[in-house]
């Protein structure tokens, strides 16, 4: 009986002798892979988030000059509406002088 114990106890030495090492340098490495990640995930918002800043930019950018268009073109509206009575006034006039004349 005592046989089989120190055989037991031989055989989980020698298991010991190699997979408590190689554990510990599996848990090292998924340790260092997992500092690496941490790292690289912070690069890469980084520059997602420079990437956004830009977009950004251009996209304001691009709004106001909408805005600015949007107001050109409704200034331009009014502009052509006050030609167009105008010229309504012109025509009425020039069409009473005529009548005049013709009178």
């Amino acid at each position: 009986m005592n046989d089989t114990w120190d055989l037991i106890r031989n055989i989980t030495e020698v298991i010991g002798m190699f997979f408590i090492p190689v554990m510990a340098w599996v848990l090292y490495t998924m340790i260092q892979h997992g500092k690496q990640i941490i790292v690289l995930e912070q690069k890469v918002n980084e520059s997602l988030n420079q990437r956004m800043g830009r977009i950004e930019k251009r996209v304001g950018g691009i709004e106001d000059k909408i805005e600015t268009m949007s107001e050109n073109v409704t200034e331009c509206k009014m502009v052509v509406n006050d030609n167009k009575n105008l010229q309504s006034e012109i025509s009425q006039k020039f069409d009473v002088l005529i009548a005049k004349i013709n009178n």
